[in-house]
């Protein structure tokens, strides 16, 4: 048993070593990758908010407690540019980190007056994120400098992980493991077995999904607190070598320089806990314990009173179990005195260990009255511990019932304020809804107004604009005939040409008769204007006119005047027909233009009118043949040809 266990210490003492020899390029890439975060926050290139996201992505630095020097300047910055712009936000994360940094440097005064500026923002952030790093270090904050606050410090941690929760976890889970094991711990302390697996459970989920040294050392760490209390209920020696596995791969990380320096207490810790356990061993090899405290000894800067307690209270045991007594009672007398430097009675479990070792001691001395003194004074204090522990409980439990009587009226007053929003904004779209149904409403009889002005307007135009162009046609061509009449009479008069006058007059007579003829058209368009019948061919005049007018307007669409020639010659009796005799000229010519397949753009400009006007002219036709909105025109007129 001897042989086995020097040559386990021996294992340990090798493994942390050679770990300890690789740190090196980890310390490196931290370095490396601090100064690359204060690059990002000098650069003017980066717009702040960034500078806010990435910083808080990386804010697990902030635990590094040995990179002060870098790290402060890099807050500092990131301060003044939160000042810059106003964000409470960032306010808080900044003065949260900084407070953080000088935690890991055990400053208190500095920790109090940054955790102090960072109260006066967190009711005024709104990022969850940052809401959760506040109460997280708070919690570690109320724990390391006021341990008689501890129920305040829990319900800081849960709120912790109700923020992070609430912002999600991804990247802050160093951080949330670090509120678990402190929770777990507590619950270990108030002997909570069903409270302390609960924490433990979630530790080992974050372990299995996300590979961090912060995370592992927390959980073999936490996992030795367990043991040691199944130990301490059982006596079970196989817990001794569970403990003693854990404590050796949390060693082995710490020594191989991949956790912030803040840790070095709880490493402190551990290497008295594994000397501890081992001394309770039966058949415990001493030099091995003698070993362990002598690199806690000397390794640290021990200014951790616990831990010096603890480290003298390990070797008072083990000179006690080699009946070295006053040896033994030396350093026990020591380990109270830094037990009951600072009211350390806290630490229920390991005040009480101290004290049954002094009162074994004067038992074994004889000194009967010393030993009733410190049995006397553990009932004391013991009794001074409930009475504490139940004040910390009935103060608990009226904060939760408080909590939860305020979470009530908060919620009623959210319900009370939703319902008073809901009807205020279904009055404003009640109203918003009958305001636009009236403006609609007046917006549509409007538009209905004008567009039958402007149809009246139309359609008045449009008869005196034909009624214009049939007179001056008719007049131009009057003086056209008269003016060439009188011109060639002259002409010939003037040349002195044999022409016989006979022939001027037949000619005189011939253009005579095409004014006749003229006259008679327009007499012809008016009768038919008026629905009287006359024996005068209309069609034949009206294509005549439309082919004048594709051949003016339209040169090159020469096809349209051939679709004239397979016009019925009885084709505007049978429109009149359809229509009941009713259709004036100028509707029989658009007509005739929509038979032959003249588009709308092509019709207006044959007739010099607006397509506009040609729509309404071809809705007025489908009202006069009776065809419905679906129906074409053009297909109706097509189908008479």
């Amino acid at each position: 048993m001897r042989v086995k266990s020097v040559i386990t210490f021996f294992f340990v003492l090798t493994s942390v070593i050679i770990s300890a020899n690789q740190s090196l390029p980890v310390a490196i890439y931290n370095e490396s990758k601090i100064d690359s975060l204060y690059n990002i926050v000098l650069s003017r290139d980066v717009a702040y908010t960034k500078k806010i996201g990435v910083i808080s992505h990386n804010n697990c630095v902030s635990l590094y407690s040995e990179y002060f020097d870098k790290l402060k300047p890099l807050f500092d910055n990131l301060l003044a540019d939160s000042y810059q712009y106003s964000d409470d936000d960032g306010l808080l994360f900044c003065y949260t980190s900084l407070a953080n940094l000088f935690l890991g440097i055990w400053d208190r005064e500095n920790t109090k007056k940054y955790m102090d500026s960072a109260d006066v923002y967190i009711n005024s952030a709104k990022d969850a994120r940052f809401i959760a790093n506040y109460y997280g270090f708070r919690g570690r904050y109320i724990q390391k400098f006021f341990p008689d606050k501890t129920p305040e410090a829990i319900s800081d941690y849960q709120n912790s992980l109700y923020y992070y929760d609430k912002a999600g976890m991804k990247g802050k889970e160093n951080e949330i493991v670090v509120i678990l094991r402190n929770l777990a711990a507590d619950g270990i302390q108030r002997n909570d077995s069903a409270y302390t697996c609960k924490n433990i459970r979630k530790i080992e989920e974050l372990r299995k999904s996300y590979n961090s040294p912060i995370i592992e050392f927390l959980y073999m760490d936490v996992n030795a607190l367990l043991y040691e209390v199944y130990y301490t209920r059982t006596y079970d020696e196989s817990y001794i070598d569970s403990i003693f596995l854990c404590t050796k791969k949390c060693l082995a990380l710490y020594e191989s320089d991949l956790l912030p320096k803040s840790f070095s207490h709880l490493a402190i810790d551990l290497y008295a806990a594994t000397a501890e356990v081992m001394s309770k061993k039966k058949g415990a090899d001493i030099a091995v314990v003698d070993s362990l405290l002598l690199i806690a000894e000397k390794k640290y800067n021990l200014t951790d009173s616990i831990g010096v307690a603890r480290i003298y209270q390990v070797r008072a045991l083990t000179f006690l179990d080699r009946n070295m007594i006053d040896s033994a009672e030396t350093l026990a007398l020591k380990s109270q005195k830094y037990l009951e430097a600072k009211n350390n009675y806290n630490y229920y479990s390991r005040v009480k260990s101290n004290m049954d070792i002094l009162r074994q001691i004067y038992y074994l001395k004889g000194d009967y009255k010393k030993a009733i003194e410190y049995d006397d004074l553990w009932m004391k204090n013991d009794e001074e511990m409930r009475v504490n522990e139940t004040k910390e409980l009935e103060l608990q439990f009226e904060v939760e019932a408080k909590g939860l009587e305020l979470k009530l009226l908060n919620s009623e007053i959210m319900y009370h304020d939703s319902l008073h929003k809901l009807y205020i904004i279904s009055c404003v779209l009640l109203f918003l809804t009958l305001l636009f149904l009236i403006l609609l409403i007046r917006s549509k009889r409007k538009g209905l107004n004008r567009r039958l002005a402007l149809i009246g307007a139309e359609k008045e135009e449009a008869k005196l604009k034909l009624k214009l162009k049939e007179e001056q046609a008719v007049k131009a061509q009057l003086e056209k005939y008269e003016v060439l009449s009188d011109f060639h009479l002259k002409e010939m008069e003037l040349i002195g040409k044999t022409k016989d006058l006979k022939q001027l007059y037949m000619d005189k007579d011939d253009l005579d008769k095409q004014v006749e003829l003229f006259r008679q058209k327009v007499d012809a368009y008016e009768i038919s204007e008026r629905g009287e019948k006359t024996n005068f061919d209309i069609q034949h005049v009206l294509l005549e006119d439309i082919r004048k007018l594709i051949t003016k307007h339209l040169p090159e669409k020469s096809l349209y005047i051939n679709n004239i020639n397979f016009l019925n010659e009885s084709y505007i009796d049978i429109l009149c027909e359809k229509c009941g005799g009713k259709l004036s000229v100028s509707y029989l010519k658009y007509c005739i233009c929509f038979a032959i397949g003249m588009g709308i753009s092509e019709v207006a400009e044959c007739f010099e009118i607006e397509q506009s006007s040609v729509h309404m002219i071809r809705y007025r036709l489908k009202k006069k043949f009776g065809l419905g909105n679906d129906d074409d025109l053009s297909v109706f007129l097509q189908e008479r040809i």
